[in-house]
């Protein structure tokens, strides 16, 4: 099973699937490009926005997709709706409405089967096919939205951390946004994908996840607002629902009920560090992104503080 990483949380970008990327910021002077997410010092929370009235909720989600080649399905399940309520705050109300939402999970094609790696080679060249196979699942949403399709270009590197342009984060794998945004895997996560065949699945999808965040506005919106944990949760639990939902419609995943104990126990084991979530948290939403049919049933911006905890 996956190796958490446990680091030391310091005004930083959080990347990476739960507690598994985790980061360590040294003190550099004020990047010039703000991070995907950041993780202040925990302080308490200010009250939440005012909302208006919500308006009269969806029916619940209820799912069992069809069958696989073996007859295994996800065990059928009711989720409740996200309230969708509008914020009387303008960043708010962006946030929990951007153009995005309403676009389905891409199905993913051409991506490298499930499986352990043992090389470096092996390893650098599994996650760029992933990376490269997620971006083209996606390029034509960005089209039909007039967003960049630029594919953010790969970085490795050796040790625990490395810089960017975010600063010199330590992660086993982090997302940049500056200028089109960067991509960084380490030797950490290397080590995490030669012991769980979804590895690099999961941890591609959710700092694809990030970019995704980065082009609809959700990073903007975000750092305008305080920053304190709550925040960076709603980024990171959304993330992980997102990466959820792409391995599904990943059609080199053949999701059996195997894969379903390993992505459990996944989930369970990762790091609680007060900026991933909580455990059930973490459960709730990495488990809820199975199921998803659009990209609003994981929208983690317009549910309470403590759905996101």
């Amino acid at each position: 099973m996956v190796a958490i990483v446990i680091a030391v949380v310091a005004l930083v970008t959080l990347l990476g699937i739960g507690g598994a990327s985790l980061l360590l910021q040294q003190p550099d002077p004020q990047p010039a490009i703000p991070p995907v997410s950041s993780a202040p010092v925990s302080t308490p929370s200010p009250a939440q926005p005012t909302h208006s009235t919500p308006p009269t909720p969806p029916p619940p989600i209820s799912q069992a997709p069809e069958p696989g080649p073996e007859g295994w399905q996800l065990p059928a399940r009711d989720w409740e709706p996200i309230p969708g309520f509008i914020s009387a705050d303008e960043l708010w109300a962006e946030l929990q409405g951007v153009k995005l939402l309403k676009e389905t999970p891409r199905v993913l094609t051409g991506c490298p089967a499930p499986q352990t790696v043992e090389t470096e080679d092996g390893y650098r060249a599994a996650v760029l096919q992933q990376w490269h196979c997620v971006h083209v699942a996606w390029t034509p949403m960005f089209e039909k939205l007039g967003w960049s399709t630029v594919e953010p270009p790969v970085e490795f590197y050796s040790g625990a951390g490395t810089s960017s342009e975010c600063g010199y984060l330590e992660a086993p794998a982090f997302y940049c946004s500056g200028e089109q945004g960067t991509v960084y895997f380490g030797s950490g996560h290397m080590e995490m994908a030669q012991d769980w065949d979804l590895s690099i699945n999961e941890m591609v999808n959710h700092e694809y996840g990030h970019h995704l965040q980065s082009l609809a506005g959700i990073t903007d919106a975000k750092l305008q607002l305080e920053q304190r944990n709550e925040i960076e949760r709603r980024a990171e639990l959304q993330a992980t629902c997102w990466s959820a939902a792409m391995t599904l419609n990943n059609e080199d995943v053949a999701f059996d009920e195997s894969d379903w104990d390993s992505w459990q126990q996944r989930l369970q084991t990762m790091t609680i560090d007060g900026v991933h979530g909580s455990r059930e948290s973490i459960l709730y939403w990495g488990t809820r992104g199975l199921y998803a049919t659009t990209l609003e049933d994981c929208n983690t911006w317009a549910v309470t503080a403590e759905e996101v905890s």
